[in-house]
Order: structure tokens, then C-alpha cells, then sequence
């Protein structure tokens, strides 16, 4: 019985494949995220709209309360933080002379705080989805560059109010052994950075992304 020697054959090589050029190759759509990468984006739409619907609930109860106006001064010289602390100053000289500007200037802006927090939290859940309801659309920088500044607004927004209250700094008091540890508008500050991080960060990648790339990306 005679043995034949095997021969490798060579694969063939497309032509048109090393021809390729590099930017051609780079419209080969992404790979999906990793699950710890979709899960932690899907837990920031979480925290992003709880504070949506926090704004946007607070803003429509002061839009629904009469004497919101009247009793907006009054609220304000009522905290410790209107007379001493370091928005005082800026309370005595410019809030208080125009009490009704300003109420209507917090009330407007937590009314729209609101559902823009919640739109740019409902663009990043559905970006987690499949198939069309999923797709990449031109919109999206747009809506992630608005969703930044309004994160920063509400941090903003929260820390001014707990000076105004005269907040401390949490520590270990006994006396509070059944209440929050920290007050919540201070907690709403760190909270609002981190959205308007990971906002200003989508809005980075959205921005940059070519044109023909229709595929998901890892937004």
C-alpha cells in the first residue's frame, strides 16, 4: 500500500480583502458591551431618573401651591443660612430684594430639570435594547451634552439649598440614630456630578462617532 504525502494547500486570499483600505475596515460594526459594561450604564438611568422624577415632582408642587410666591421670602429668611454662611451675603443683597423673580426662577428651573433628566435616562436604557428600538441615532450627542449641564444644574441647585438650610457636614450624632446619616440635598450633589460625568463622557464618544457607523456602540 502506497502512502501519499499531504500537502498543505494554501488558503486563497481575497484580493479585494488586502486591498482593503484601513478606513473601510474601521466601519466594521462594534462588538456589544460587556454585561458589567451594560449593567453599570443601565443602573446610571436608574439613579438619572430618580432624580428626574425628583425635580420634576418637586417643581409641579410648587407650581401647584398658591402661596408658593408669598411664602417663597419667607422660607428664605427662615434658614440659618440667609443671615450667616457664605451665601448670606448674596441672599441679603440680590435674592431677597427680588423674592418673586427668584421663586419663579427655582420653580421653572426644576420644572425642567426634570424631564430633561428623565429623557436623557430613557435615551440610555434604550441604547441597552436590541435590535431598531436600539439604534444609533443623530440625536444623541445632543441630548447627552443637555442631560450633562442639567446634572450639573441639579448639583448645583442641591448644594445652594443646603447652605441656605445651614447643612453640616454628616458626622456620627447620636441623636439622629433614626434619620438619614446625610441630608438629602447634600447627598443629590454627588449624585449630579457623576450624571453630568457620565453625560459629558457619552456626549464625547457620540460626537466622534463616524457617520457611516450605524452598528451599537458602547453608549
Amino acid at each position: 500500500m502506497t502512502g501519499h504525502a499531504r500537502v498543505p494547500v494554501p488558503a486563497r486570499t481575497s484580493a479585494s480583502a488586502v486591498a482593503a483600505p484601513v478606513s473601510a475596515l474601521a466601519l466594521v460594526p462594534a462588538k456589544r458591551l460587556p454585561a458589567s459594561g451594560n449593567t453599570a450604564l443601565a443602573s446610571s438611568a436608574i439613579v438619572q431618573a430618580a432624580l428626574g422624577i425628583e425635580f420634576a415632582l418637586s417643581g409641579l408642587n410648587k407650581a401647584a401651591d398658591p402661596n408658593y410666591l408669598a411664602n417663597f421670602s419667607s422660607f428664605v429668611r427662615a434658614n440659618p443660612g440667609a443671615s450667616s454662611g457664605p451665601l448670606s451675603a448674596l441672599v441679603q443683597a440680590v435674592v431677597l430684594p427680588n423674592a418673586d423673580a427668584f421663586a419663579t426662577l427655582l420653580k421653572v428651573t426644576e420644572l425642567l430639570l426634570g424631564p430633561v433628566l428623565l429623557i436623557g435616562a430613557l435615551e440610555i436604557g434604550r441604547r441597552r435594547l436590541s435590535g431598531r428600538l436600539g439604534a444609533a441615532h443623530g440625536y444623541e450627542a445632543g441630548v447627552a451634552l443637555v442631560a450633562a449641564f442639567a446634572g450639573l444644574t441639579a448639583a448645583g441647585l442641591a448644594l445652594s439649598i443646603f447652605l441656605l438650610m445651614g447643612g453640616v457636614l454628616p458626622t456620627v450624632m447620636p441623636g439622629r440614630a433614626f434619620t438619614t446619616a446625610i441630608p438629602v440635598e447634600l447627598l443629590i450633589v454627588p449624585l449630579g456630578l457623576s450624571i453630568a460625568w457620565l453625560e459629558f463622557g457619552r456626549f464625547g464618544v457620540l460626537r466622534r462617532r463616524p457617520p457611516g457607523v450605524i452598528a451599537r456602540t458602547d453608549r
